[in-house]
């Protein structure tokens, strides 16, 4: 998939054009998610740009992320699935509660963790007791 067309793909699902640039600049490499599978390692936070349209579209267990105001961009160490917000606060990011999904609005089961995805990427990697999953970022209030 190409940058372009990843943009047209996001832009038609709401998600405003500096948060697609910033995808852009930070989603794994297929080469990244491909290294990660073949190792059994956890991917990086963000998934390729292909991976984030694949979680968004076709998600499955009966779920549509954009039904819910948010485009699924990558996975927390648990799977919790990380998600941007496309329609009360744009670009914002949201862990989203894996084993709570089927039964309860995303909305109800989200908490916003970032600003933006590059801020996101930043407090994981400077910050000392950053959330790392859905239950965390409860715990510690956010």
């Amino acid at each position: 998939m190409t940058t372009n067309e990843f943009a047209a793909w996001a832009a038609e699902r709401g998600l405003r054009p500096d948060a697609i640039d910033q995808l852009a600049r930070v989603a794994a490499s297929p080469e990244e998610m491909q290294a990660a599978f073949d190792s059994v390692e956890l991917p990086p936070p963000i998934y390729s740009l292909r991976d984030i349209q694949g979680m968004t579209d076709d998600f499955g267990y009966g779920i549509s992320p954009t039904e819910h105001g948010f485009i699924f961009v990558g996975a927390c160490p648990n799977g919790d699935p990380i998600a941007l917000d496309v329609e009360d606060e744009p670009g914002s990011v949201w862990y989203v509660c894996m084993v709570e999904m089927q039964d309860t609005p995303l909305r109800e089961i989200a908490i916003r963790v970032a600003d933006n995805v590059e801020s996101l990427l930043r407090q994981m990697t400077e910050e000392d007791g950053f959330p790392i999953d859905y239950y965390s970022a409860e715990d510690m209030g956010y």
